[in-house]
């Protein structure tokens, strides 16, 4: 089953913005703490029109992934179509001189040196950047990149194998006991926190449940022989 993030990614890349946002919400409803899934509602918003939340989860995704390029460029971009040029200068320039594997991100910033005057670069022009042009093509909704939501592995099947083998626990304590400690660490490591947490603490309660009934039993077999 894809998680809420991908289902809502996979929209969003094709256009279908309506669709994306329901999937989004949930998503970051699930994940609040990943600067990723609130980037991606971020441009689900700004694709629709609607800039006061758009710049909310803009806002959300840069405080919680600050070193991020890719926020930055997206956001630079949402600022440039805002016609906020100081702004979005400063979000580009931001954007590559955290990752300068963004060239897009540095054009722009060239294009839009000579329409802010005034304003005072993040870092140094790179030698090598190409001349600013006289008129920056205009910025589209269409040209918002979105990077690839790969890294959102979904934690809910291992959340529900975990639980179903702690429960296993109790029958057999040893195989729930690892499996549900190994479905819980797999939750933690693909961003569910609480969820990974909670297989591991019913793991760890129902395994030894299960023993503490092993035991009893083998004692009443015992009394009774």
């Amino acid at each position: 089953m894809r998680s809420a993030v991908e289902i809502g990614y996979e929209l969003l890349q094709q256009g279908r913005y309506a669709d994306a946002l329901p999937f989004l919400q949930r998503a970051v409803a699930e994940q609040p703490r990943e600067g990723r899934v609130h980037l991606y509602l971020a441009l689900a918003y700004a694709h629709q029109g609607d800039n006061t939340h758009a710049e909310k989860h803009f806002a959300q995704a840069i405080a919680l992934n600050p070193h991020d390029g890719y926020v930055f460029y997206n956001w630079g971009a949402y600022l440039h179509r805002q016609n906020r040029l100081a702004d979005a200068l400063k979000a580009y320039e931001t954007a590559y001189r955290l990752d300068p594997a963004l060239i897009g991100a540095m054009q722009a910033a060239n294009a839009l040196r000579g329409r802010a005057p005034d304003y005072i670069p993040v870092a140094p022009q790179s030698p090598h950047a190409p001349t600013p042009t006289a008129t920056p093509p205009p910025v589209q909704p269409t040209d918002l990149y979105t990077p690839a939501a790969s890294r959102y592995r979904n934690a809910r099947g291992c959340i529900s194998a975990g639980v179903l083998l702690a429960l296993f626990g109790l029958c057999v304590p040893p195989v729930g006991l690892v499996g549900g400690l190994i479905c819980g660490v797999i939750a933690l490591l693909r961003g569910s926190v609480a969820g990974g947490l909670v297989v591991i603490g019913l793991t760890i309660v129902l395994s030894w449940m299960g023993m503490q009934a092993w035991a009893f039993l083998s004692e009443l077999a015992r009394a009774a022989g």
